[in-house]
């Protein structure tokens, strides 16, 4: 964590690391924060990026956070993608071409969003903009400190990432998810800090458990990624999932 060590966030690694569903633990932490503009001046406006498929693919989970928003307001660029009927507005384009006012919006969140962007530094621009004064952005996404990047990396240089995803779970937005192209060139700390220096604060969580990476690997060969995990968990190395919260 940086620019605003909390131990309330605490309680989301140990959920996590109990086997507690990553889509649970995010929208608890975007609901966390959605909770304290409804105590403090109503409703709030919330913005969903990449919400095509639901909220990381889960449907009921979006529908939940659509239903604490005074407006619900999505962005989605994949036009193949059927949207849910919760949306009081949305965007079919590239995040930075949506038509969003500035200083409309109270929460954005994205999940597994960062990691695709060429030219991430427009992103955050855009999200600097649309935010009222105070807002705040969650980014969940691919930690690119964990070892599975440079594997996902080398796999779509090899051109064998679909090819390996089929073979594992089906095909592409049918049985698995869309897989995009992916860069990730906003997702450390380190990244994430030199491009939002215009924010007020932010705070860093990785996400961090044996068998996280469970999904990637047949099940013969899971050992290995939980004798991985093991050894992360136990060097205090990174994990695999990194949850990102910038306030304007």
């Amino acid at each position: 964590m940086q620019n605003g060590d909390d131990s309330r966030w605490d309680s989301y690694q140990r959920r996590y690391q109990s086997g507690e569903s990553r889509t649970a633990i995010f929208r608890d932490l975007v609901l966390d924060d959605a909770e304290r503009i409804v105590a403090g001046s109503g409703r709030p406006v919330l913005l969903d990026i990449g919400c095509g498929g639901g909220f990381d693919r889960s449907s009921g989970t979006q529908r939940s956070l659509a239903g604490v928003a005074g407006k619900y307001v999505g962005v989605e660029p994949d036009t193949e993608i059927g949207l849910q009927d919760v949306f009081h507005e949305c965007h079919r384009c590239l995040f930075e071409d949506a038509s969003i006012d500035p200083g409309s919006i109270d929460i954005a969140f994205a999940v597994m969003v960062l990691e695709h962007f060429d030219q991430p530094q427009q992103f955050w621009d855009k999200i600097y903009s649309i935010l009222r004064p105070g807002g705040v952005f969650w980014g969940f996404t691919v930690d690119a400190r964990h070892w599975f990047v440079s594997a996902s990396l080398l796999a779509e240089k090899l051109h064998i990432k679909d090819l390996y995803l089929d073979t594992l779970h089906g095909r592409r937005g049918e049985q698995r998810y869309e897989n995009y192209g992916v860069f990730y060139r906003t997702n450390t700390p380190e990244q994430v800090a030199s491009m939002t220096g215009a924010f007020s604060s932010r705070i860093f969580l990785n996400l961090n458990r044996v068998g996280q990476m469970d999904y990637y690997l047949p099940k013969r060969l899971q050992w290995v990624g939980r004798l991985a995990d093991r050894i992360s968990l136990r060097m205090g190395w990174p994990g695999s999932t990194l949850a990102v919260r910038v306030t304007k």
